[in-house]
């Protein structure tokens, strides 16, 4: 559609410039003006629309050209002497002046058509550089990786007493075992040894202690050599508050306790405590009162997370069970604690089954969840119940034995959770808030009601100073985003098919943390790194993309001698530009000289 408006635009400003010159009362040299109209509109269109053609070339008779990038050997160069060498890297070029210099991959090889074979040497090419291969017959000589971390992920940007989760590879050659250790505010956070001689996969975590931006340290040590210092930037956010409805079936310790950290934690609760047939107590903590002696749909409303006993949902009535339903189909969360076998006569019956131990109970249990894993000891005389595994639901929370001891279903728009650790108050006793916390933070972020969010924006990973850096940005609503990058506007693409989607780019100035801003909302932060940053990582990729590009263009993958072979080539709109401009320089001086 967007080529069609074109193509009309430049028709009716070709139109314009020959009624213009046909009315113009100097009729000399009118051939020549219209001409040079004509070719300028010519001009433009096939700068917007390159000229593409089929080129059939024999690879017997082509020439071989070897491309060197980051990572090559000069010894695996010692067979292809007399071949012309170049390169986009120019810290290659400075160091080798038998090595070419090549600025633009593209307009090099259109130029220089007998170059079919092409031999990659080294780490490879991005992505946007092997898309100017694709017609070219593509040969690779993959170099080693060298010692260090080949890949790594990180959440950039969590919740204040979320856990810091650190995971990747390292690569080491260094004969000997190497120390990755995660340090952050000056302070050694985690540790994990690397054994020699082999690839070591590798996890490193943390609860961060503060708050906004924080740059963490990811070092490798051997014996006392630092063999490298990688920048973890981290940004926590301040938790959003959730609104919190608890029921309780009587007064516990597990409900003191819970709500006593919600409140801590800067959440909006109400509790309801049964005392004796249809009588309550009531509880408002960071919470307006409210009556709470009928649950419907209004009340709930207000909530985000609903927390109930099994027995306690099971006394609710008809209606109220339906206005609990309704509300977790419009996105409410229900978090059941199952403190008895009984499922209740509730809808989320069906959504469950649990069953108690046959076997002895154990003193201890050891507990695992999203990286996260504690030994808890078991009161004595509780009953050890489990969650039987079902089609359709998630389980979030296992002991050493794999058995399920809380599970999560989508209902609607919303969740419900089941739980049977019903005695976490104790790990509060001993001294454990940081597996506390941990656990409920868990429990409710799943459970939650999700905030209705619009638009999301993401800046493409590990950007680089002076490097063209992607950001891809998605909203409902199909207008074209507004997003500025130290106060200039950034140019977005939508994309053809999925309207909500637009990519766009930039490149970064400057080092360290830069910000962008979208519409009227809060400023928002991104890091961008040294060139040396996160060398074996970027190496890493390079590899990847390079193989598989070669892989999925399988009639460039090897040459075959006498075979005629058919590329589609493009007019590099270089040569249209020049037109272009020799038509209007033409009619500005024809207007100055006649």
């Amino acid at each position: 559609m967007d080529k069609i408006y074109c193509i009309v635009f430049l028709v009716l400003l070709l139109s314009f410039l020959i009624f213009k010159e046909i009315g113009r009362k100097n009729k000399s040299n009118l051939r020549f003006r219209l001409t040079a109209s004509v070719l300028a509109i010519i001009s433009l269109v096939f700068i917007l629309y390159p000229i593409k053609y089929d080129r059939k070339v024999s690879l017997s008779n082509s020439t071989i050209a070897i491309l060197l990038t980051e990572g090559y050997s000069k010894d695996s160069l010692d067979k292809w002497k007399g071949a012309t060498l170049f390169s986009t890297n120019k810290a290659i070029t400075e160091k080798d002046n038998e090595v070419q210099y090549i600025n633009d991959i593209t307009y090099f090889l259109s130029s220089k058509s007998d170059y079919q074979t092409l031999h990659i040497f080294g780490y490879g090419l991005d992505s946007d550089e092997l898309k100017s291969l694709k017609t070219k017959n593509l040969i690779f000589h993959p170099s080693a990786l060298k010692n260090g971390i080949s890949s790594i992920s990180w959440s950039e940007k969590i919740y204040s007493g979320k856990q810091l989760l650190v995971q990747g590879r390292y690569n080491n050659t260094t004969g000997t075992e190497v120390k990755l250790m995660l340090q952050g505010l000056g302070t050694n956070l985690d540790s994990v040894l690397m054994r020699k001689e082999t690839w070591n996969d590798f996890e490193l975590k943390c609860i961060p202690k503060h708050l906004d931006q924080a740059v963490y340290s990811l070092i490798s040590i051997a014996g006392k050599d630092t063999l490298s210092i990688e920048e973890l930037p981290v940004m926590v956010k301040e938790r959003e508050s959730m609104r919190v409805l608890i029921l309780a079936s009587a007064p516990d310790f597990e409900t003191k306790f819970l709500k006593n950290w919600l409140a801590q934690q800067g959440h909006s609760l109400s509790v309801r405590t049964t005392i004796s047939t249809a009588k309550y107590s009531t509880e408002f903590l960071r919470s307006k009162k409210r009556d709470l002696n009928r649950i419907n749909s209004t009340l709930l409303n207000d909530f985000d997370i609903l927390i109930g006993d099994m027995s306690e949902l099971s006394r609710l009535s008809s209606l109220e069970n339906q206005a609990v339903q309704n509300q977790i189909n419009k996105g409410l969360g229900l978090i059941i604690k199952a403190d008895a076998i009984e499922t209740g006569n509730g809808f989320y019956r069906n959504a469950f089954q649990i069953r108690e131990y046959k076997q002895v109970i154990p003193k201890t249990i050891k507990l695992n969840w999203r990286g996260y894993s504690t030994i808890k000891p078991i009161l004595q005389g509780s009953n050890a119940i489990e969650i039987m595994a079902q089609a359709g639901t998630q389980s979030l929370i296992k002991n050493e034995k794999d058995h399920i001891l809380t599970n999560s279903k989508l209902f609607g728009k919303g969740k419900i959770l089941l739980t049977v650790i019903n005695d976490s108050y104790t790990w509060i006793l001993g001294n454990q808030e940081e597996d506390y916390s941990s656990f409920w933070t868990y429990i409710l972020e799943n459970a939650a009601r999700k905030k209705e969010n619009s638009e999301s924006l993401a800046v493409n990973f590990l950007p680089v100073i002076n490097k063209n850096t992607g950001i891809e940005f998605q909203t409902e609503t199909e207008n074209i985003s507004q997003i500025q990058i130290k106060g200039e506007k950034i140019a977005f693409k939508q994309h053809p098919m999925m309207r909500f989607q637009e990519t766009g780019s930039f490149w970064p100035v400057e080092l360290g943390w830069q910000s962008f801003q979208f519409k009227n909302t809060d400023t928002n932060w991104f890091y961008v790194f040294d060139e040396k940053a996160w060398t074996e990582v970027k190496a890493s990729e390079k590899l990847k993309n390079t193989q598989l590009f070669i892989k999925q263009s399988a009639e460039n993958f090897a040459e075959r001698k006498g075979e005629l072979k058919v590329y589609e080539d493009t007019i590099h709109p270089i040569w249209f530009y020049t037109l272009f401009l020799l038509c209007c320089t033409y009619l500005w001086l024809e207007v100055k000289l006649y």
